[in-house]
């Protein structure tokens, strides 16, 4: 981003263009290119400052499924703005923050887990503004993005997250097994002990 920022100012070009376009062939393009490209210097570090904290915790809340969520993240938050936005040119990261926020907020919410719902009371405290960027209040500024991003992220929390009380070492959260056990008892003393593991889904 910050690359392809000074090259264009350095060019004195835009590459605006290469934004969304809703419901244009076109305008597809700019599903994987928008999040790249920022209309202004202001417009670059006010999404660069939130990102990278973003990325950062979803990487260690999902530490081997981050790039699965985060490409679904990514292209189904761009598909939304291509299919319902107004007419325009759509850029910059901003949807993908909402979602990626949206994302770790109602994870903790759905799966119940220690370090999830740590993760949302820090998106709420750092962020919690950000839910008034999905009003349309300024022409100049892709709402429709923004609200993409956080329908995105909402879905996508209730089909990648499922509350648990089993062994869930991919998500990065570790939960004691449950086991339920069966004894005989003969005078007094234990005369075999099993133990049977509950299956049950792990996600």
């Amino acid at each position: 981003m910050v690359l392809i920022h000074l090259a264009s100012t350095a060019a004195g070009t835009s590459a605006a263009d290469l934004g969304i376009y809703p419901r244009t062939i076109e305008g597809l393009r700019g599903i994987l290119f928008s999040p790249f490209i920022h209309g202004s210097t202001e417009h670059l570090l006010s999404n660069m400052a939130a990102l990278p904290v973003l990325l950062c915790l979803l990487t260690m809340l999902n530490p081997t499924r981050y790039i699965k969520i985060f490409s679904v993240l990514y292209i189904a938050t761009g598909l939304m703005v291509w299919i319902a936005a107004r007419p325009s040119y759509h850029i910059g990261a901003s949807g993908i923050i909402y979602a990626t926020a949206s994302y770790i907020f109602f994870e903790g919410i759905v799966s119940g887990q220690k370090g999830s719902s740590a993760a949302s009371a820090i998106i709420v405290l750092l962020y919690g503004g950000m839910m008034w960027g999905v009003l349309p209040v300024d022409n100049h500024v892709s709402w429709e993005s923004h609200l993409a991003g956080g329908a995105t992220g909402f879905v996508c929390a209730f089909i990648f997250c499922h509350r648990s009380t089993e062994t869930v070492w991919q998500n990065g959260d570790y939960r004691a097994p449950q086991f339920t056990s069966g004894y005989y008892i003969t005078n007094n003393r234990y005369s075999s002990v099993s133990y049977h593991y509950k299956s049950g889904n792990t996600n």
